[in-house]
Formats: structure tokens, sequence, C-alpha cells
């Protein structure tokens, strides 16, 4: 025979079963949800077909926030906010993916590379080295006089 349950069981029940459905599913956050910069590249990637990485994709951003606010952003040391928008349809996205099309990212890369040059020769300059080119030192040309007595000895 089934038994009888009682309503302080099923109230039971159903405050379990409440709390289930309020708990996220295992392994996600709740800010996972949020559309963020690995979303941006998966975007970047799709239609514009370059691979970054979420380090490039950071520092054009801080740029973008620095230059003139193209994007609402406040850089401050020690901001470890994460960068979110409504999607791929928000208009800092597209801000961001108009950017990305004109080459700001290879533009970034290319400027911090040639100042890092520049900081470097600098510092050589000060130290009162000047580069200098490596090469190996030039044999001596080879006498033919001496080839031939070599290979007179080898004959005997």
């Amino acid at each position: 025979m089934a038994k009888a349950k009682t309503k302080a069981e099923d109230l039971e029940l159903e405050e379990l079963d409440d709390e289930a459905t309020e708990a996220p599913a295992k392994g996600k956050k709740a800010e996972d949800t949020v559309w963020g910069v690995r979303d941006l590249i998966a975007l970047i990637k799709e239609k514009l077909d370059k691979d970054y990485t979420p380090r490039e994709v950071r520092t054009l951003l801080r740029k973008m926030a620095r230059d003139g606010g193209r994007i609402d952003r406040e850089i401050i040391p020690g901001n470890k906010a994460r960068y979110a928008w409504e999607g791929p349809n928000d208009p800092e996205v597209k801000a961001i993916l108009k950017a990305v099309k004109g080459g700001e990212i290879e533009e970034g890369k290319k400027a911090a590379l040639d100042k890092l040059k520049a900081d470097k020769a600098a510092k050589q300059a000060a130290k009162g080295d000047t580069p200098k080119a490596t090469k190996k030192a030039a044999k001596p040309p080879v006498d033919e006089d001496e080839l031939e007595e070599l290979d007179d000895e080898d004959d005997d």
C-alpha cells in the first residue's frame, strides 16, 4: 500500500524543487552569461577572419577608452572589472570591429615594437656601446704553394 504523504513532506519537497531550479548549472558562473572579450574575439574571427589573443584585444580596448572615450571604460590602475556588452549589435562592439578592421591592433603592435627598439638603442647609446655587426672573422687566404706542398706530402 502506498503511504499517504503529509502536508509537511509535500512542502519540504516543493522547497527542494524550488532550490534546485534556482541554482546555476554546474561549471557555469553567473558571469559567463555576459557577452565579453572572448565572445568579441570569436566574433572578430568569424567576421574578419583574424585571430587575436585576449591580451591584444584588451590592449586595443584600453587604447580606445583613453583616446577620446570611444568605448565607455575608466582606465585606472587596479581596474579589474570585466568588459561586458549586450551582444554583437552593441554600438561599442561595432566600433571595436571597425577599429580592428582598420588595422589598429597591428598599428599598436608595430608602435610598441618601434618604441622598444628606440628605448634599447637609447640605453646602449647612454652606456657608450655602439651596436656592432657580429661577423665571423674572415679566414686568411690560402697560399697555393702550401697546398701543393701538402699534396706532395700526401703522395709519399
